[in-house]
């Protein structure tokens, strides 16, 4: 095991940095530093991982495994919905996305959870598929319970998906919670068009 001591503030640079779920704090850092990547086809003995002190003392373990690369999360094979679905789902989300009160929440979080919710009302059966396939090597996203999030991990601050079964991580930036709505919208065939919709309320703050 490693242990490195970093600041809070360079630990949300380096956290807000990430570019695909699962990305770990090494991977990170070697792209920030120009350096060339690991190998994927080389591992680490799974004993071998890094612990981060932040300079709240939070200690965060990273396992030193490959990089979970984009397509493996976000690209699970899943049968096309119905075009009557998909147009349930379209037609439900633009109303949110456009609803005066969606516009003037400024939190994150609220935005994120009620897209969560359109998304499951509207397609149960290719959300629970978009979710399973949602998960990194070393982290749970998405779980029927709460209990399940918090054995992922002490600071995941699980929250149930409003009007769901549901419940999802909320400890990640904006931009973190952007790339989990992509890959579950991807995962369901929605249009490009209405993922950049929703995109621009986690990339203008």
């Amino acid at each position: 095991m490693k242990i490195i001591e970093v600041d809070e503030e360079l630990y949300q640079y380096i956290a807000g940095n990430t570019q695909s779920i699962g990305e770990s704090a090494s991977d990170i850092l070697r792209r920030l530093l120009n350096l060339s990547p690991r190998n994927a086809y080389f591992s680490l003995p799974e004993s071998q991982s890094t612990t981060v002190t932040t300079s709240s003392n939070e200690s965060i373990q990273i396992a030193e495994q490959p990089p979970v690369f984009e397509e493996e999360i976000n690209k699970p094979v899943i049968k096309k919905q119905s075009d009557e679905v998909m147009q349930k789902t379209i037609t439900k989300l633009e109303a949110l996305l456009n609803s005066e009160a969606f516009k003037q929440e400024n939190k994150a979080v609220i935005r994120f959870l009620n897209i969560l919710t359109i998304l499951y009302r509207t397609n149960p059966e290719g959300f629970a598929l978009a979710t399973e396939s949602l998960q990194g090597r070393t982290r749970v996203y998405f779980a029927r319970d709460e209990g399940t999030l918090l054995m992922a991990g002490n600071h995941t601050k699980p929250k149930q998906i409003p009007d769901t079964p549901y419940w999802v991580i909320t400890n990640t930036n904006s931009g973190r919670k952007m790339l989990m709505l992509e890959g579950a919208m991807q995962s369901m065939h929605l249009p490009e068009q209405l993922i950049d919709q929703v995109r621009s309320f986690f990339t203008a703050n």
